[in-house]
């Protein structure tokens, strides 16, 4: 068993979820062991069993015996970064049509009677299988030649629903990674929601990773927002009045009919995120997807780091490494630290992110949330600021949109 072979096995051994995203094929394998090995998780996979030492001994137990046993698999769980699975899987796959191209030239070499269109269909076949989403930069930069020149090349992104903000960012741009921090209670998730529930109506999928609130939690807010209900009677909806139950039911039944989808498993960790993200794409074939995260210091890490720094100085690189492998928007939630509320003006600062250098440097675009009534209880307006405090590819600056509290609707204030 090759290198590579122990990798991709490895990657699986870690992330059985791979399993079921690979363009691979038993067939692909250089070696017995690693064929079989391979039909084995498939088999494993397609009865919905986990793959591990377990399960792979006792479903093929005389042959990994052979192997080296339990020791075999447990150096082989060694191989691979499940991170890096999509690089091991293109170099297979190069390294799998490399063999198999020179054999078919071969094998036609050898043949008396030497038939060229058999040769050429069969290299094309062979070609076809894997996939590849890298675009050569000739043909991109021939496409790009004419985008001044055409009507309308405005490279616009989805947009927020809210007019001030989108004027400042130009709505969510593909392979941007976004923060959104707040102090508790400021109303991140209630503008997640906003953002989010846009996205749905102009037919992009949101895909909401929730590491603090459950997922019927999360559907309770979006009914009520939809809906404009009172976000504290969704807890009893019987109790509702008649035409508060008639909201409720249209708001459901217009959720129903937008594509989107809630992870709120506990301990999500970066790859759990980045392997459901890589599914999202392919299930919803030919749409946009966006990412939200919920929230940034929630992501649970299965390694050890020697400080706090080192990890979110992983998760954040990854994040951004996730809006650009697979060309969407990501927006992560975050705390701020306490040392705003130190301050005489309150609003936050770039330096008020938890371990800020490191967050700051990867995302494209910080954002914060304040409201004066979070503050001053004698202030009793629905004003809210989005200020945008770092933009890689833009303007600054603050966007003041209307949040109502007890049904977390947001909006333009001149809508309200």
């Amino acid at each position: 068993m090759n290198f590579l072979e122990k990798e991709i096995l490895g990657c699986i051994l870690k992330d059985n979820t791979l399993i079921n995203e690979t363009v691979i094929q038993p067939k692909q394998f250089e070696s017995e062991s690693g064929r079989l090995l391979f039909q084995t998780m498939l088999t494993l996979s397609s009865q919905n069993k986990a793959i591990d030492r377990v399960t792979l001994l006792s479903e093929n137990y005389d042959y990994i015996q052979r192997l080296g046993g339990p020791a075999f698999i447990t150096e082989l769980q060694t191989n691979g970064d499940a991170e890096h699975f999509e690089s091991y899987e293109k170099q297979f796959i190069e390294e799998y049509k490399k063999r198999e191209s020179e054999r078919i030239v071969s094998e036609w070499m050898s043949k008396r009677e030497r038939n060229n269109d058999y040769l050429i269909n069969s290299l094309q076949r062979l070609d076809e299988e894997g996939t590849t989403d890298e675009a050569d930069k000739n043909e991109l930069l021939k496409r790009m030649a004419d985008l001044p020149y055409l009507e309308d090349t405005t490279d616009s992104g989805i947009p927020s629903g809210l007019t001030a903000l989108d004027t400042l960012t130009g709505g969510f741009q593909r392979e941007e990674s976004y923060i959104l921090g707040a102090r508790p209670s400021m109303g991140k998730t209630a503008v997640m929601l906003k953002f989010a529930y846009e996205a749905m109506k102009n037919d992009v999928v949101p895909l909401i990773f929730s590491l603090e609130m459950s997922k019927e939690s999360l559907l309770r807010r979006l009914i009520a927002s939809v809906g404009k209900i009172n976000l504290f009677l969704t807890r009893n909806p019987h109790k509702l009045t008649k035409s508060k139950k008639e909201a409720w039911t249209d708001a459901v039944n217009r959720l129903y009919k937008l594509d989107f989808e809630i992870f709120d498993q506990p301990l999500q960790t970066i790859q759990h995120i980045r392997s459901q993200v890589r599914k999202a794409k392919r299930k919803h074939v030919g749409k946009q997807v966006i990412v939200f995260i919920d929230y940034l210091t929630l992501i649970h890490s299965t390694e050890k780091y020697h400080s706090d720094h080192a990890k979110f100085t992983y998760i954040s690189s990854r994040l951004k490494a996730i809006a650009k492998e697979y060309d969407c928007p990501v927006i992560t939630l975050a705390q701020l630290s306490r040392s705003v509320e130190s301050r005489n003006d309150k609003r936050p600062l770039l330096s008020d992110l938890r371990e800020s250098g490191s967050i700051e440097q990867d995302a494209d675009v910080v954002m914060f949330l304040y409201r004066e009534s979070y503050y001053n209880k004698d202030d009793d307006s629905n004003d809210l600021e989005i200020i945008v405090a770092k933009h890689r590819n833009g303007p600054t600056g603050t966007a003041k949109v209307y949040y109502n509290r007890a049904t977390g609707i947001i909006g333009d204030l001149n809508d309200t």
